[in-house]
Protein backbone atom coordinates (compact mmCIF):
# COMPACT_ATOMS: atom_id res chain seq x y z
CA UNK A 1 0.00 0.00 0.00
CA UNK A 2 1.26 3.64 -0.59
CA UNK A 3 1.07 5.88 2.10
CA UNK A 4 1.07 9.67 0.67
CA UNK A 5 2.18 12.41 3.01
CA UNK A 6 0.74 15.65 2.98
CA UNK A 7 2.65 18.07 4.28
CA UNK A 8 1.00 21.93 4.58
CA UNK A 9 2.16 25.08 6.06
CA UNK A 10 0.01 27.39 8.65
CA UNK A 11 0.15 30.78 8.32
CA UNK A 12 -0.81 32.66 11.36
CA UNK A 13 -2.67 36.19 11.27
CA UNK A 14 -4.07 38.29 14.15
CA UNK A 15 -7.50 39.77 13.60
CA UNK A 16 -7.82 43.40 15.28
CA UNK A 17 -10.85 43.17 18.07
CA UNK A 18 -12.76 45.94 16.24
CA UNK A 19 -12.09 43.74 13.06
CA UNK A 20 -13.05 40.48 14.90
CA UNK A 21 -16.45 42.55 16.01
CA UNK A 22 -17.46 44.06 12.51
CA UNK A 23 -17.81 40.14 11.15
CA UNK A 24 -21.13 39.24 10.24
CA UNK A 25 -23.18 36.38 12.14
CA UNK A 26 -22.92 33.17 10.39
CA UNK A 27 -26.25 32.86 8.31
CA UNK A 28 -28.94 30.12 9.61
CA UNK A 29 -29.59 27.18 7.15
CA UNK A 30 -26.83 27.67 5.70
CA UNK A 31 -26.01 25.13 3.21
CA UNK A 32 -23.05 22.07 4.68
CA UNK A 33 -20.20 22.08 2.00
CA UNK A 34 -20.80 18.24 0.16
CA UNK A 35 -19.21 15.64 1.94
CA UNK A 36 -15.91 14.67 0.85
CA UNK A 37 -15.69 10.73 -0.44
CA UNK A 38 -12.92 8.56 -0.19
CA UNK A 39 -11.80 7.55 -3.75
CA UNK A 40 -11.87 4.10 -4.59
CA UNK A 41 -8.68 1.83 -4.65
CA UNK A 42 -8.22 0.54 -8.68
CA UNK A 43 -5.56 -2.00 -9.43
CA UNK A 44 -4.44 -3.80 -12.47
CA UNK A 45 -3.78 -7.69 -12.61
CA UNK A 46 -3.49 -10.79 -15.11
CA UNK A 47 -4.93 -14.40 -14.88
CA UNK A 48 -4.44 -17.47 -16.98
CA UNK A 49 -7.49 -19.73 -17.37
CA UNK A 50 -7.43 -22.97 -19.62
CA UNK A 51 -4.54 -21.37 -21.18
CA UNK A 52 -6.21 -17.75 -21.66
CA UNK A 53 -5.09 -14.38 -20.10
CA UNK A 54 -7.94 -12.24 -19.05
CA UNK A 55 -6.42 -9.06 -17.66
CA UNK A 56 -9.12 -7.05 -15.27
CA UNK A 57 -9.10 -4.11 -13.34
CA UNK A 58 -10.31 -4.51 -9.82
CA UNK A 59 -11.74 -1.56 -7.98
CA UNK A 60 -12.65 -1.69 -3.97
CA UNK A 61 -14.62 1.46 -2.25
CA UNK A 62 -17.04 2.84 -0.55
CA UNK A 63 -20.40 3.96 -1.59
CA UNK A 64 -22.80 6.52 0.62
CA UNK A 65 -25.87 5.74 1.09
CA UNK A 66 -28.44 8.61 1.33
CA UNK A 67 -31.69 9.37 2.74
CA UNK A 68 -34.45 10.93 0.73
CA UNK A 69 -33.12 14.62 2.04
CA UNK A 70 -29.94 13.70 0.95
CA UNK A 71 -28.30 12.82 4.12
CA UNK A 72 -25.73 9.94 4.21
CA UNK A 73 -27.05 7.25 6.07
CA UNK A 74 -24.10 4.56 5.73
CA UNK A 75 -21.56 3.93 3.91
CA UNK A 76 -21.20 0.06 1.62
CA UNK A 77 -17.89 -1.53 0.81
CA UNK A 78 -17.46 -3.38 -2.33
CA UNK A 79 -15.16 -4.95 -4.37
CA UNK A 80 -16.01 -5.03 -8.76
CA UNK A 81 -13.70 -6.99 -11.29
CA UNK A 82 -14.14 -5.57 -14.59
CA UNK A 83 -12.63 -7.33 -17.97
CA UNK A 84 -10.12 -4.88 -19.78
CA UNK A 85 -9.69 -4.09 -23.52
CA UNK A 86 -14.07 -4.38 -23.93
CA UNK A 87 -15.11 -2.17 -26.18
CA UNK A 88 -18.54 -1.48 -25.48
CA UNK A 89 -18.48 -2.17 -21.70
CA UNK A 90 -22.85 -1.08 -22.38
CA UNK A 91 -23.35 -4.03 -23.89
CA UNK A 92 -21.50 -6.44 -21.15
CA UNK A 93 -23.28 -8.13 -18.74
CA UNK A 94 -22.79 -6.79 -15.22
CA UNK A 95 -23.55 -9.23 -12.20
CA UNK A 96 -23.86 -7.73 -8.37
CA UNK A 97 -23.07 -10.76 -5.76
CA UNK A 98 -23.86 -10.96 -2.45
CA UNK A 99 -23.88 -13.87 0.74
CA UNK A 100 -27.08 -14.43 2.92
CA UNK A 101 -26.61 -14.78 6.63
CA UNK A 102 -28.92 -12.22 6.90
CA UNK A 103 -25.45 -10.37 8.09
CA UNK A 104 -22.98 -12.15 5.53
CA UNK A 105 -20.34 -10.38 4.24
CA UNK A 106 -19.66 -11.17 0.12
CA UNK A 107 -16.20 -12.77 1.10
CA UNK A 108 -17.88 -16.25 0.47
CA UNK A 109 -18.87 -16.15 -3.02
CA UNK A 110 -15.87 -13.40 -3.72
CA UNK A 111 -13.56 -15.73 -2.32
CA UNK A 112 -14.65 -19.53 -2.72
CA UNK A 113 -16.85 -19.65 -5.70
CA UNK A 114 -16.54 -16.56 -8.82
CA UNK A 115 -13.95 -13.85 -7.96
CA UNK A 116 -11.05 -14.29 -10.18
CA UNK A 117 -9.17 -15.34 -7.34
CA UNK A 118 -9.80 -17.88 -4.97
CA UNK A 119 -8.41 -19.21 -1.34
CA UNK A 120 -7.36 -22.62 -1.66
CA UNK A 121 -9.40 -25.21 -0.21
CA UNK A 122 -8.68 -28.81 1.05
CA UNK A 123 -9.59 -31.60 -1.10
CA UNK A 124 -12.73 -32.48 0.60
CA UNK A 125 -13.52 -29.07 0.17
CA UNK A 126 -13.35 -28.01 3.71
CA UNK A 127 -11.71 -24.37 4.22
CA UNK A 128 -7.38 -25.29 5.70
CA UNK A 129 -5.94 -23.47 8.42
CA UNK A 130 -4.68 -20.32 8.22
CA UNK A 131 -2.68 -18.53 6.65
CA UNK A 132 -4.85 -18.90 3.63
CA UNK A 133 -3.41 -19.04 0.11
CA UNK A 134 -4.83 -17.50 -3.17
CA UNK A 135 -5.07 -18.67 -6.66
CA UNK A 136 -6.21 -18.03 -9.76
CA UNK A 137 -9.88 -19.37 -9.82
CA UNK A 138 -10.21 -21.68 -12.52
CA UNK A 139 -14.13 -21.68 -12.26
CA UNK A 140 -14.60 -17.59 -12.02
CA UNK A 141 -17.32 -15.94 -13.87
CA UNK A 142 -15.16 -13.13 -14.68
CA UNK A 143 -14.73 -14.04 -18.29
CA UNK A 144 -18.66 -14.24 -18.88
CA UNK A 145 -19.50 -10.96 -17.07
CA UNK A 146 -18.07 -8.02 -14.78
CA UNK A 147 -18.53 -8.58 -11.14
CA UNK A 148 -19.44 -6.67 -8.22
CA UNK A 149 -19.33 -7.76 -5.10
CA UNK A 150 -21.66 -5.80 -2.31
CA UNK A 151 -21.05 -5.95 1.62
CA UNK A 152 -24.75 -4.86 2.88
CA UNK A 153 -24.74 -3.01 5.66
CA UNK A 154 -23.48 -4.06 9.46
CA UNK A 155 -21.13 -6.58 6.95
CA UNK A 156 -17.68 -6.94 6.06
CA UNK A 157 -16.39 -3.11 6.30
CA UNK A 158 -19.99 -1.48 5.65
CA UNK A 159 -21.35 0.49 8.24
CA UNK A 160 -24.35 3.46 9.37
CA UNK A 161 -23.00 6.72 10.07
CA UNK A 162 -24.62 6.19 13.81
CA UNK A 163 -25.57 3.82 15.50
CA UNK A 164 -29.00 4.54 15.88
CA UNK A 165 -29.46 4.30 12.17
CA UNK A 166 -28.58 0.62 11.90
CA UNK A 167 -32.60 -0.18 12.15
CA UNK A 168 -32.96 1.51 8.82
CA UNK A 169 -30.88 -1.13 7.18
CA UNK A 170 -31.63 -4.53 9.48
CA UNK A 171 -34.89 -5.45 8.46
CA UNK A 172 -36.11 -6.53 4.83
CA UNK A 173 -37.63 -3.72 3.08
CA UNK A 174 -34.49 -1.02 4.05
CA UNK A 175 -32.18 -3.80 3.23
CA UNK A 176 -33.70 -4.48 -0.06
CA UNK A 177 -33.59 -0.35 -0.81
CA UNK A 178 -29.88 0.19 0.64
CA UNK A 179 -28.63 -2.63 -1.92
CA UNK A 180 -31.01 -1.35 -4.46
CA UNK A 181 -29.86 2.38 -4.58
CA UNK A 182 -26.23 0.96 -4.12
CA UNK A 183 -26.88 -0.41 -7.34
CA UNK A 184 -28.46 1.88 -8.82
CA UNK A 185 -25.19 4.27 -7.88
CA UNK A 186 -23.16 2.15 -8.93
CA UNK A 187 -25.00 2.05 -12.93
CA UNK A 188 -24.84 5.70 -13.02
CA UNK A 189 -21.44 6.48 -11.68
CA UNK A 190 -19.94 3.51 -14.01
CA UNK A 191 -22.19 4.33 -17.01
CA UNK A 192 -23.37 0.68 -17.00
CA UNK A 193 -27.49 1.35 -17.19
CA UNK A 194 -27.42 -0.45 -20.77
CA UNK A 195 -25.78 -3.09 -19.16
CA UNK A 196 -27.50 -6.88 -18.60
CA UNK A 197 -27.72 -6.75 -14.78
CA UNK A 198 -27.89 -10.40 -13.46
CA UNK A 199 -28.34 -10.50 -9.10
CA UNK A 200 -26.61 -13.49 -7.62
CA UNK A 201 -27.33 -14.87 -3.95
CA UNK A 202 -26.85 -17.07 -1.79
CA UNK A 203 -29.16 -18.59 1.59
CA UNK A 204 -30.73 -15.01 2.35
CA UNK A 205 -28.95 -13.10 -0.46
CA UNK A 206 -32.00 -15.18 -2.54
CA UNK A 207 -34.58 -13.62 -0.98
CA UNK A 208 -32.51 -10.36 -1.10
CA UNK A 209 -32.49 -11.21 -5.26
CA UNK A 210 -35.87 -11.95 -5.53
CA UNK A 211 -36.84 -8.32 -3.51
CA UNK A 212 -34.50 -6.38 -5.61
CA UNK A 213 -35.94 -7.54 -8.96
CA UNK A 214 -39.08 -5.50 -8.11
CA UNK A 215 -37.69 -2.87 -6.25
CA UNK A 216 -35.30 -1.96 -9.20
CA UNK A 217 -37.82 -2.50 -12.15
CA UNK A 218 -39.73 0.33 -9.82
Amino acid sequence: MLLSLLFSALLLQTTPPAAEATKPPAEKGAEKPPEKEEPPVVTHHEIRINGKALKYTATAGMMPIRDAKGETEAHMFFMAYTLDGVSDTGRRPLMFSFNGGPGSASVWLHLGALGPRRVVMQPDGQMSAPPFHLVDNEYTWLDQTDLVFIDPVGTGYSRATKPELNKNFWNLRGDIRSVGEFIRMYLTRNERWTSPLFLVGESYGTTRAAGLSGYLID
